[in-house]
């Protein structure tokens, strides 16, 4: 009788690997040491990109690409067998366990504004306009392990966070600025982790917080905080992201989206009141808006969590769209790519793909351990001692005219106040380009100031709306003070200053002019 024996065609067909099933890994490494294109069109660009397109995610770095596409991209030099040292930590976490083989390198993908050749990367590369890079890890579940691109020409005005990195090209220094990017690997990272490390690599950048490898975002997380099983990992908690950013140097100020603060001044608007039904928080909270405004204008990106997702702040700007003085956010989502739209915080889809984020629930801005003094608080004492002060001088000099008091400019809705947080000695280096009077920077010179200051500056909205110098004064804090009594270092407003000395003595009156003048926080006032 014969055997039965089974064609061929019946045998089920055998699945590749999900980590390699849409990568191919046999000539990873190659060329060596790099490879050139010129692409000039998508058909060109794609075929330069064919090695890595069609992942499981490949949305953030074809956003990568079209931001270095928007900045005049002429150049792709792909550098093989790159020594990463974010994607080599999660290789000896994670992939050098598992039992598929798996490349221990990466490829880092630069962008120059013109021709670059083979023969000449090693020495021209300075001249080339350089745009960037983009770190490319051989994993088809999360391709760029890092990014830094410059913000696209549309967005260059408005991102607020940018950091400065030195990127060594074969020999050669190139200098790139803008918001660092990372996508996660959904394996040994989630979003919040890729989040987190954005957060974290910029205050490295800024000389804040000691380097830290993409795996230890998910390797040092508290594992009690969490229900589940850290590896392979499903995100962090909130409580997980507290203490991975106070581990890191990077102490967060934590908020939830509902119960913000604000600094309560009655020229403000009024708190808002939770609607009935009620509603989730973040559809109705509009202080989300202040708050992450102030920690924008001092450069710090902000951590935005959602029910099921997590990402970063990295700039606004004003528009006249849907209403006059409208806010609308930068963002960096490690699933669509960097430099994304937020158009509306309390309806919050992206315009471009229609991806609905759902309401916000928590922010978190990790900042440097001395930095104690909360934004609200500087800014409720800010604005009632330049209020108290524009009225003094007011009744001082009865009948000028030269300038309009705050108590005039508030019934004309013309009076806003405009907080952040800076290093002292950059606050002290920047007066002259603003335009402050010579006098009152001289005062400011001598004084000694604590490394990190609150300023709250009252501005003129109908000057700022005008694009014109639109700084009336301020009122500066000592960022270690305490919330429940901020300690005012120098009060500056239409032209007169108080100065308080270490000695507890007081320097006053310090005459400079009331000409209004340029903003001292990040971007456009």
């Amino acid at each position: 009788m014969r055997r039965w024996r089974p064609q061929l065609s019946e045998w089920p067909r055998a699945e590749p690997h999900p980590s390699t099933c849409l990568m191919n890994h046999s000539a990873w490494n190659d060329p060596d040491p790099a490879e050139v294109f010129h692409p000039t069109n998508d058909t060109e660009w794609d075929a330069a990109l064919g090695r890595y397109l069609g992942s499981l995610q490949d949305n953030p770095l074809r956003r990568c690409v079209q931001v270095a596409r928007s900045l005049g991209a002429a150049t792709l030099v792909v550098e093989t067998r790159y020594i990463d040292l974010d994607y080599r930590s999660e290789f000896s976490a994670y992939y050098s366990k598992q039992f598929c083989d798996m490349p221990d390198t990466a490829h880092r993908l630069h962008f120059f504004g013109r021709r670059l050749t083979k023969r000449s990367i090693w020495r021209t590369a300075r001249s080339a306009g350089y745009l960037g890079y983009v770190v490319v890890r051989p994993t088809s579940t999360g391709l760029v392990s890092r990014a830094m691109l410059p913000p696209p020409p549309d967005l260059s005005d408005a991102v607020r966070t940018s950091v400065t990195e030195t990127v060594n090209f074969f020999g050669q220094d190139l200098t790139i600025t803008g918001v660092p990017f990372a996508q996660q690997d959904a394996q040994l990272g989630a979003c919040a982790q890729a989040a987190a490390w954005m957060c974290h690599f910029s205050a490295h950048l800024r000389g804040e917080a000691h380097r830290r490898p993409k795996a230890d975002f998910s390797l040092k997380a508290p594992a009690s905080l969490h229900p589940s099983r850290s590896l392979p990992s499903g995100g962090l908690t909130a409580l997980q992201l507290s203490e991975v950013f106070r581990t890191f140097e990077l102490p967060a100020l934590f908020y939830d989206v509902g119960g913000l603060p604000s600094p309560g001044l009655v020229w403000q608007p009024p708190d808002p009141v939770p609607p009935i039904p009620e509603k989730p928080a973040g559809l109705w909270d509009f202080r989300i808006v202040a708050i992450a405004c102030r920690h924008l204008n001092s450069g710090n990106p902000v951590l935005v969590g959602t029910t099921n997702h997590a990402f970063i702040l990295c700039g606004y700007r004003r528009t006249n769209t849907p209403k006059p003085s409208w806010i609308e956010f930068v963002r960096h989502d490690d699933q669509t790519g960097p430099y994304g739209l937020v158009t509306d915080v309390l309806a919050d889809v992206d315009p471009t793909t229609g991806k609905v984020y759902g309401p916000w629930r928590t922010m978190q801005v990790p900042m440097p351990e001395k930095i104690w003094l909360a934004p609200e608080m500087a800014e409720r004492k800010g604005g009632e001692s330049l209020q108290a002060a524009s009225s003094r001088i007011f009744a001082s000099w009865p009948g000028t005219k030269l300038f309009m008091g705050l108590d005039e400019l508030i019934p004309l809705d013309r009076l806003r106040l405009r907080t952040y947080v800076i290093r002292s000695n950059a606050f002290k280096s920047g007066l002259a380009a603003r335009g402050v009077a010579t006098n009152i920077r001289r005062a400011y010179a001598l004084a000694r100031l604590p490394r990190f200051i609150w300023v709250v500056e009252a501005v003129d909205k109908a000057l700022r709306d005008a694009g014109q110098p639109c700084v009336l004064g301020e009122s500066v804090f000592d960022a270690t003070s305490s919330d429940r009594d901020p300690q005012r270092l120098a009060l500056h407003v239409h032209g007169i200053m108080w100065l308080q000395r270490t000695s507890g003595k007081t320097q006053f009156p310090i005459f400079g002019s009331y000409v209004p003048y340029g903003t001292g926080g990040r971007g456009a006032a």
